[in-house]
């Protein structure tokens, strides 16, 4: 039923409506930024309606074996995960599971109350569009779990970033693992052990957006006990199947991920890792997958009925009413684009398509916080950008 239409050519795909010679510009301008770059590797891409216009990989995969980075390289998305959650989230309501200005409390085993407005109610509306309440506190950095130590490479750190650092990757190789909803019920259920007034905002729900990583992994579990299947299940079933995204998923017994690529942070390698709070964050996916899934998203918003119906993805990303709140259902929606972008250690991401043209752009980058790290990926975004004007 999802068909894409690719013709793989070397490393990268294209179509007729795209020029060869263009993209061949677009290749070497992009090898132009990486050579000049701190980032080890990343894959840019250009998506329209129909399926993959172009894919390239460049630099490195994992710089210590010399594995290139190519649009087939696998690795986490950091926060670009929210999209694949709220598809998940339509889904559930389409199926009559739930319904969006629910009371998260309908769906929860337990209690999560705003201490400073304990009479208002927290929708699952508001945790979708970051208006909730929920914030984000220090608990979150034990969400992170690495198969191996982490080396004290925070010795070869400017004196500036040194001690953060070095407290940061103590606490790391320390972090347990744990549920899901145990990672939840200690941080916003009174009475447990990591609860505090500061993981709720003063501000009343639906009033104020704030970004909530936290607030997007409760989602995630109401839809498990809405749906009473583990979301990862609901995922491949809904998502991941029906789009034939053979090479995406969460890192676990079922899904191991092929030619995937090591991150770097600061520009040394860390050991592979997930989160407690995989549906925020560690998704992992490569270039050619999630362009069939971005390209189903316009194919949605355009007005075909596919994964989704097109009314929930008019829903889904509807414009919110001021430009304060910035979200829709998790997308980043304003007048010219709607996507998401990530970051995370060893990860930047960003994945948008603009509403004017429907051509969307895919930016994977293994690589953070090495100087000028943002810049160098914005600047592959802004390049990648400007050869979607035909």
């Amino acid at each position: 039923m999802y068909r894409f239409y690719l013709s793989i050519i070397t490393t990268f795909l294209f179509i007729t409506s795209f020029a060869q010679g263009k993209l061949d510009s677009l290749t070497q301008e992009l090898n132009k930024l990486q050579h000049n770059s701190h980032l080890t590797g990343f894959a840019a891409a250009i998506i329209d309606k129909d399926g993959i216009v172009y894919a390239q990989g460049f630099g490195h995969a994992n710089k210590e074996k010399n594995i290139p980075y190519t649009h087939q390289t696998v690795q986490p998305i950091a926060s670009i995960s929210k999209t694949i959650l709220a598809v998940a989230l339509m889904k559930a309501q389409e199926l009559g599971k739930l319904n969006l200005d629910d009371n998260i409390n309908n769906h929860l085993p337990f209690k999560i109350v705003n201490p400073n407005h304990p009479e208002k109610t927290i929708t699952i509306r508001h945790l979708a569009n970051h208006t909730s309440g929920i914030l984000d506190g220090d608990s979150y950095e034990r969400t992170y779990l690495f198969q191996t130590d982490i080396q004290p490479f925070y010795h070869k750190l400017s004196k500036e970033i040194r001690k953060d650092t070095k407290t940061l990757v103590e606490l790391y190789n320390m972090n347990e693992i744990m549920s899901l909803e145990e990672f939840i019920k200690k941080q916003y259920v009174q009475g447990e052990i990591w609860y505090s007034d500061k993981h709720f905002s003063k501000k009343p729900p639906g009033r104020t957006y704030k970004y909530s990583n936290m607030g997007a992994n409760i989602v995630a579990y109401i839809i498990e006990q809405a749906v009473e299947e583990d979301y990862r299940n609901f995922v491949q079933k809904h998502i991941l199947n029906p789009l034939h995204m053979d090479n995406s998923g969460w890192r676990s017994e079922k899904y191991h991920p092929q030619n995937e690529a090591t991150l770097y942070w600061y520009g040394y390698p860390i050991p592979e890792s997930d989160l407690v709070t995989y549906p925020d964050g560690s998704f992992m996916t490569n270039t050619v997958d999630y362009g069939k899934f971005l390209s189903t998203m316009i194919q949605g918003y355009n007005g075909m009925d596919n994964i989704l119906s097109h009314s929930s993805y008019i829903e889904m990303m509807k414009q919110p009413d001021s430009s304060d709140l910035k979200k829709g259902i998790f997308w980043s929606v304003n007048n010219t684009k709607i996507g998401h972008s990530g970051s995370d250690l060893g990860i930047v991401s960003h994945a948008y398509f603009l509403k004017q043209n429907n051509i969307g752009i895919i930016v994977f980058v293994n690589t953070s916080d090495t100087i000028d790290a943002m810049l160098e990926v914005r600047n592959i975004y802004r390049t990648t950008l400007k050869y979607t004007k035909q």
